[in-house]
């Protein structure tokens, strides 16, 4: 019956050794978890629906409004395309004799810059930056009429069209 005892204690002693000894062996890892939930940007731009120009230029100003969570990145207003062919800023009319009549124009940025277009240099207007925002704010530059330089510039005609902008998130 001792016998039976020791072997007993020997086996549970084994036991707590072999557990032990597991129990050294084992690692420990943890995760840390992160949940924002971020607002989504909020912003309004405005453009104004019609400009009409005069002979020294006319202001143009694009607004942007209630601009937050912005998260990096900037509001980004470029132009996207005009009524006119191949995308150049040119307006377009007719003659009291029912002729083509065009007229090109650019913008002349703040900064002393210019944007325009010219489809026998392959000067093109899509895609250039015409405003961008950080925050609620006012851009300003001037729409001018290019009257020097063309055979199809007629007195006496209203020349029209027009051009759409694209306004998204980028990267600031």
């Amino acid at each position: 019956m001792k016998r039976m005892k020791k072997i007993g204690a020997l086996a549970m002693a084994c036991a707590m050794c072999a557990g032990v000894s597991m129990q050294s062996l084992a690692t420990e890892a943890s995760t840390d978890f992160t949940f924002e939930y971020k607002n989504d940007p909020t912003y309004t731009v405005s453009i104004p629906d019609s400009v009409t120009l005069t002979q020294e230029g006319t202001e143009m100003s694009i607004t942007a409004e209630d601009v937050a969570y912005l998260d990096g990145q900037k509001v980004s207003v470029t132009i996207a395309g005009t009524s006119a062919y191949r995308d150049q800023m040119v307006l377009e009319g007719k003659t009291e004799s029912g002729g083509n009549a065009s007229l090109r124009y650019q913008f002349i940025m703040d900064d002393g810059s210019v944007i325009e277009s010219n489809a026998g240099q392959d000067i093109v207007a899509v895609g250039k930056e015409v405003a961008s925002f950080t925050e609620n704010g006012t851009e300003t530059f001037t729409v001018k009429p290019v009257l020097e330089g063309s055979s199809s510039i007629k007195k006496g005609v209203t020349y029209t069209g027009s051009m759409t902008y694209s306004i998204e998130l980028v990267d600031a």
